[in-house]
This record gives C-alpha cells, sequence and structure tokens, in this order.
C-alpha cells in the first residue's frame, strides 16, 4: 500500500477517533455537571419510622401551612419557619383504617422484576411535582412500561401520618427525608415497587429539549386554547416547539372553538397524562434515532443544566440502558391505565382516590405481576 493512501487511512482513524473522543467527552462531562441528590429511600424509611411525635407535628404544620396557602394553580410557597400557624380551619386527615380508602398500598414485588425510576417535571422552586411518571424496565427483557400518577392522588405520608396530594411529597420531611426521597418512598408504598432511580427535569429544560429535537407533533379537531397556559393552537396537526409542548402537557382549562363558540373540553389530570405520556413517546423516538455521538453529546449538554439525578445512577447505568433500548419502537412502550374517584378532603381540596390496587392495573400491562 502507498505511504500517501497508509498516511490518509491513517488521517481517517485518527480524526474518527478524535470525534468519538470528543464527543464522548462531552457526554461525559454533561453527565458530571447534573445536579445529584441524596438518595437512599430505604435508609429514609428508618429515619421517618424513628420520628418523635414532637417531630410529626412539626412535619404537620409544615404541610398545613404549604396546603392552606397553595393558590389554585398549586404555586408553592416556602416552608415555613416553626413559630408559624396554618390558616385556622385548615385540617389534616391523619392516616387510619377507612373503609373509604382501600387501595392506598400494593403488596410488594420483587426487587429483581424492574429497575424502576421516577421522572418528576417541576418548576425551578421543586416545591411540588407537577408531572409524575414511573418508569418500568422489566428484567426479562420486555417492554418498558409507563405509569403516569396524578399530581392530586390523595395518599398516605411518611412524614406527616397524615393524608396529602401526592405532588406534596417532593418537598421532603425537613431533617429527615430529601424530597426524592419521600416522593419515591410514597410511590413505592402505593405502587409496591421500590424506585431505583430519581429523575426530575424543570420545565425550562423541557422546553429546550424539545427545541433541541426539532419540536413534537400535536394534533387537534378544533381550534385549542388555555389562557393561564398561554397554549394557542390551530385545528389540525402543529409540530409544536418546547413552549407550546409545555403548554400543551400542563393545560388544566383547555378550550376548543365548537360550532362558533370556546367551550371547556374537561381537562383533567387524565387528559394531561395521555398528553404527557403522548410526547415523552415522541422524544423517547427522536432521541432513540440519534446515531452520532456528537448529536448525543449536544442533547446532553443541553440537559445537564435542567436536570437532577440522584447519586446513585451512574454513567455506567446510563450507558447500558441507552445501549439496551438504543432501536426500541416507542409504540411498543406498555402504558398502566387506572381509574380514580373525585374526593374533597376535609380541608375543602379537591383530590383523587384510586378505585383499584396499583397491582391490578400493572398485571393488565405486565401479566407476569398476577404470578
Amino acid at each position: 500500500m502507498h505511504s500517501r493512501t497508509v498516511r490518509t487511512l491513517l488521517s481517517i482513524v485518527l480524526g474518527t477517533v478524535f470525534v468519538v473522543a470528543v464527543a464522548g467527552m462531552r457526554v461525559g462531562l454533561a453527565y458530571w455537571s447534573i445536579e445529584r441528590d441524596e438518595f437512599d429511600p430505604s435508609a429514609a424509611r428508618d429515619r421517618l419510622g424513628a420520628m418523635t411525635e414532637a417531630d410529626t407535628a412539626q412535619a404537620q404544620q409544615d404541610l398545613a401551612v404549604i396546603e392552606s396557602q397553595l393558590t389554585e394553580d398549586d404555586e408553592p410557597v416556602a416552608l415555613p419557619d416553626a413559630a408559624d400557624e396554618p390558616s385556622s380551619g385548615f385540617v389534616l386527615e391523619p392516616v387510619e383504617e377507612d373503609p373509604r380508602f382501600p387501595f392506598m398500598h400494593s403488596p410488594q414485588l420483587p426487587d429483581e422484576m424492574f429497575t424502576s425510576f421516577l421522572l418528576v417535571g417541576a418548576d425551578l422552586s421543586g416545591g411540588l411535582a407537577d408531572v409524575i411518571i414511573l418508569v418500568l424496565l422489566p428484567d426479562d427483557g420486555s417492554a418498558p412500561i409507563l405509569a403516569s400518577l396524578p399530581r392530586d392522588l390523595y395518599l398516605p405520608s411518611l412524614c406527616t401520618d397524615s393524608y396529602s396530594r401526592i405532588n406534596a411529597a417532593l418537598g421532603g420531611c425537613r431533617g429527615v427525608a430529601t424530597g426524592p426521597e419521600l416522593l419515591s418512598l410514597t410511590v413505592e408504598d402505593f405502587t409496591g415497587i421500590a424506585v431505583d432511580h430519581f429523575v426530575q427535569v424543570n420545565f425550562s429544560g423541557f422546553r429546550q429539549v424539545i427545541d433541541a429535537l426539532g419540536g413534537v407533533e400535536v394534533c387537534v379537531e378544533n381550534p385549542t386554547r388555555d389562557f393561564k397556559a398561554e397554549l394557542y393552537l390551530n385545528a389540525g396537526c402543529t409540530q409544536a416547539d418546547g413552549t407550546q409542548a409545555l403548554a400543551w402537557v400542563r393545560s388544566r382549562r383547555t378550550q376548543q372553538l365548537i360550532d362558533g363558540s370556546w367551550q371547556s373540553i374537561g381537562a383533567s389530570d387524565f387528559t394531561r397524562q395521555d398528553h404527557q405520556q403522548a410526547v415523552l413517546v415522541q422524544l423517547l423516538g427522536k432521541l432513540s434515532g440519534y446515531g452520532s455521538l456528537s448529536a448525543v453529546g449536544e442533547i446532553a449538554n443541553q440537559l445537564a443544566d435542567f436536570v437532577r439525578l440522584d447519586k446513585r445512577f451512574s454513567i455506567g447505568d446510563a450507558v447500558s440502558i441507552a445501549w439496551k433500548y438504543r432501536n426500541i419502537d416507542p409504540e411498543s412502550l406498555s402504558r398502566v391505565s387506572m381509574t380514580y374517584d373525585n374526593y374533597r378532603t376535609p380541608a375543602g381540596a379537591a383530590v383523587l382516590l384510586p378505585t383499584s390496587a396499583f397491582i391490578d392495573a400493572l398485571a393488565d400491562a405486565y401479566p407476569p405481576v398476577a404470578g
């Protein structure tokens, strides 16, 4: 082989190695720049179980102040000082045997059945979870499973020994459990599945990643709007940018122009869950189509400023999962479908009660859990 040809081939090889190395380094640097949260749910459960009556009373006061000061859109307030008092008349419902609440827990499933991720979307304040999705990766190689949990789901809190909306658990238990730990334990008790990893994305990052991936498709039958969410869509399909997609998944006052008049379409947490999962599936499809490390490195860099991970989630875990599911068809994902009843708390808050155990709904999506 002529020396010039050898030099040319060597240059190509070295150039390729350099590009791969730089892209890989970008992914690595982006990964290590992500903020990490302390995350040991088992140890947190022990600490929660050792709380004194005084600790629980303080936690109940914290929750009562926060709940009583929430606005209609659930804007979080700062954690109160010990001297602060909840507004008069606010009542927390204690956890006790109650025939109205028969489905608050599911039997514990074997740890080896799934690798589980709790994905949470929140504003920069991080005080309340607006989007909660449990992602299950079956260890038998089956397709991943998505389970959206409504933010108004009314569940027992290990911190306050009272019922509260699940999204409030992201605030943690002062001095006892971090937000990721308390929310994960709340989800574990409800689903019977221990949470292995926790991922929190703030909504600024959500917008930016969608823009970086070229947007997502949103289809509606009629012109659609939500003034509060700043959502405006024409009839048909729209290639929505990050701002439009965020408004779509968060809309709670959706209206459509039907027969010449704007009508509420009864948007609910269930509608929002459908929108959230549809957008997530599209994003997974786009990410699986990125064949170059350079492109992956660019996305990783953009995510780094807007994502928080638990300290147990290593870069090796990330690479292993990404490789295992690199060619997955997003449409093959299984989804858990649950139903809920409306309930009014003693404090007057509108919340949701599950009408069946989570494990029964999971069995429909993944029969092996039925035994």
